[in-house]
Parts: structure tokens; sequence; C-alpha cells
């Protein structure tokens, strides 16, 4: 044992410390010391690790599914949070992606809050800044 290493336990015994040798080349030691490190966290009293803090959280109160329909001239101009998320979620040139816009404007009531604004095949519908032909 070199005299360092002696040094050094003779201090820990005097300090009442645990030292344990182990070697990361060779793996001596290291299951003493994980069993023993396993010991120890188990008498550990139980303490909240986060402080939970009462806070306010302040929101928008945007409807998510919230659009409104204007008629400007012969156009139709749909706006909104639903109508700008919708036409985030479509590629415009996709067929399976107008299907899902057709679906979609209907779940959400588009479709009938523009029929009840009588639109009619061929008028002009403007989708947040895109524009097309109606077609029922």
């Amino acid at each position: 044992m070199s005299g360092l290493y002696k040094e050094l336990e003779d201090f820990a015994k005097n300090e009442n410390i645990e030292i344990y040798k182990i070697s990361a080349a060779t793996g001596d030691g290291i299951d003493k010391l994980m069993n023993r490190v396993t010991e120890v966290l188990k008498e550990l009293p139980k303490e909240e690790l986060i402080e939970v803090e009462e806070r306010m959280i302040y929101t928008l109160s945007e409807d998510k599914n919230e659009f409104t329909i204007t008629k400007e001239g012969k156009d139709y101009v749909v706006q909104g949070p639903a109508a700008e998320r919708l036409l985030g979620r479509i590629n415009v040139g996709d067929n399976e992606s107008m299907h899902y816009f057709q679906k979609c404007i209907k779940e959400l009531g588009i479709e009938d809050k523009l029929k009840q604004m009588g639109i009619k095949d061929g008028d002009s519908v403007i989708f947040v800044d895109w524009e097309f032909e109606w077609s029922d």
C-alpha cells in the first residue's frame, strides 16, 4: 500500500468516514461500493425534491374553434383561430389533404354557417389567405 493511501485511510478512520478502494479499469471494489450506496439511499428520509409554489397562470380566453365569416362583395371571408390552424395543417395541392379540409370545415360548423349565409356553387371563399371556389 502506498504512503498516500495509508494517510487517506488513517484520516478517514479518525474522521469516521467510510472509504472504498475501487478500480475503474478492473472493476474491483465497485460491487461493494454500490451495495453500500444502495443501503445508504434506503436509509435517507423521504423529502419532497421540488418545493411547490402556488402560481397564478393567466391565459387568453381565445376559443380555438372560433371563426368568423364575413361577406365582402361577392366573396365569403373565413378567419379566426380555427381557420388559421386548419389551413396550417393542409396541403392545398394534395387530394387527401383536401378531403381532410372538407371534413374539418363540416365538423367546425364552417360549412353550415356558409350555407346559412347563402353561399352557392361557384361563389368565392377566402379562407384566411387562400382563395377557392365553393362547390357543394
